[in-house]
């Protein structure tokens, strides 16, 4: 079952709208590629850095390019203090949790009654 809480506001409103996309790519046999693309549009949208408890500006969303390459996450450099790194290192791995609990739950929310 979905959390409720999980999507609120225009990023409910964005994956719902997904879903009659997500259905024909389903009946289709592409519905991998349609999910990896929705997942694409969808942190363009929202990224990861911006909490849920906030909405993105009307103006921030009209700008959205989903043409445009994607920002690359730089691995830490390996060179700074052993005590950075690992803050750097932490960040990184709480990062990681948030996007795959998101692409979790927004998948569990494009499919359900699908």
């Amino acid at each position: 079952m979905v959390n409720p809480g999980a999507f609120q506001g225009s990023r409910k409103s964005f994956l719902l709208g997904e879903r009659p996309s997500y259905s024909i790519a389903v009946e289709g046999g592409y519905a991998a590629d349609a999910l990896a693309l929705i997942q694409r549009r969808y942190f363009k949208r929202y990224p990861v850095e911006l909490p849920h408890t906030v909405e993105p500006s009307e103006e921030f969303l009209g700008n959205v390019d989903d043409d445009a390459p994607d920002v690359e996450v730089p691995e830490p450099d390996p060179n700074v203090g052993e005590e950075e790194y690992m803050v750097v290192l932490d960040r990184l791995a709480e990062r990681r949790k948030l996007v795959s609990y998101r692409k979790a739950v927004s998948c569990a929310l494009l499919i359900s009654k699908v």
